[in-house]
């Protein structure tokens, strides 16, 4: 199983964040987004411990 390179990870956290900001405000978010924010928050989370960890020597 192949690992994912941080730059991977940040290239679908972008796309997935441009997703759900091109739904315009007013309109009903379809039911497969009820959970993208925490989903996103914590994936965002994981990324920057991982950025953190590559970091240091």
């Amino acid at each position: 199983m192949m690992k994912k390179d941080i730059t991977h990870r940040i290239a679908y956290y972008t796309k997935k964040i441009a997703e759900k900001g091109s739904i315009h405000p007013s309109k009903k978010q379809p039911r497969a987004y009820t959970y993208r924010s925490q989903r996103l928050m914590a994936y965002k989370r994981i990324m920057h411990e991982l950025i953190a960890k590559k970091e240091t020597p």
